[in-house]
């Protein structure tokens, strides 16, 4: 059941959608929020931490409460430590991904615009490259442009907020050589479909890639992710 530090919270978060609050903006002094809102300042700043906590708000010392930036990123990155605390593996990950992406690159095929098209192929040109370094950020950000024609804001959303996890499986697949020529040959046969407006074949050809890459993951022996005392 909702309480007064859910009220103050939920009071916060409904200036900042109605535009009242930009990013980057000053929230109001908490005595005038505890004011306003008929609270406590103890529970004003309760909640103020809680806001901080998941990147709505950031506290400057000496300055005052500030909107963060908002960027998807930002505001989705706890997901990667949820994904650590609830014990998830990368198996987990891909299953997500299967639900996702491959409907993603259906609503391309449908959606996508000529002018979209040229940034597709800079993408796949990037791919190209045979520097492991660089594949893994190539590889997202081809999987995010797909992501991005489908004009759904939440969707971008999801898909940037797991990109932490997603970058650290693709460090270990683009390692091989063999691996990223295969990707490649599979990215394009993904834009090949959306280039040519047929759905069917963007989403299975989206799910024999995510399928493959799931099979280099357990064949990798990196199905989760490392605990604390193995990252050093």
């Amino acid at each position: 059941m909702a309480g007064p530090l859910h009220d103050v919270r939920d009071h916060v978060v409904s200036m900042i959608v109605a535009g009242e609050l930009l990013p980057g903006a000053a929230l109001p002094a908490e005595r005038e929020l505890a004011i306003r809102l008929g609270v406590s300042r103890p529970l004003v700043r309760e909640a103020l931490r809680s806001l901080e906590a998941v990147n709505i708000v950031e506290s400057r010392r000496g300055a005052g409460t500030y909107v963060t930036d908002l960027t998807p990123e930002l505001l989705l990155a706890p997901l990667t430590y949820a994904f650590r605390l609830v014990h998830g593996s990368y198996l987990d990950l891909f299953q997500v991904r299967r639900f996702l992406e491959p409907a993603a690159a259906a609503e391309a095929a449908s959606t996508v615009k000529e002018d979209s098209l040229v940034e597709m192929d800079e993408l796949l040109k990037a791919l190209d490259e045979p520097d492991e370094d660089t594949f893994p950020e190539n590889d997202l950000a081809f999987h995010e442009w797909i992501v991005r024609q489908t004009g759904n804001p939440l969707l971008l959303s999801i898909i940037r907020g797991i990109r932490d996890l997603e970058f650290t499986v693709l460090e270990v697949t683009a390692a091989n050589t063999v691996n990223r020529e295969q990707s490649q040959i599979e990215h394009r046969a993904i834009g090949k479909a959306i280039r040519e407006g047929d759905p069917e074949r963007a989403k299975a050809a989206m799910l024999l890639h995510l399928a493959r890459v799931e099979d280099q993951v357990r064949s990798s022996g990196t199905e989760r992710p490392a605990s604390a005392g193995e990252a050093h």
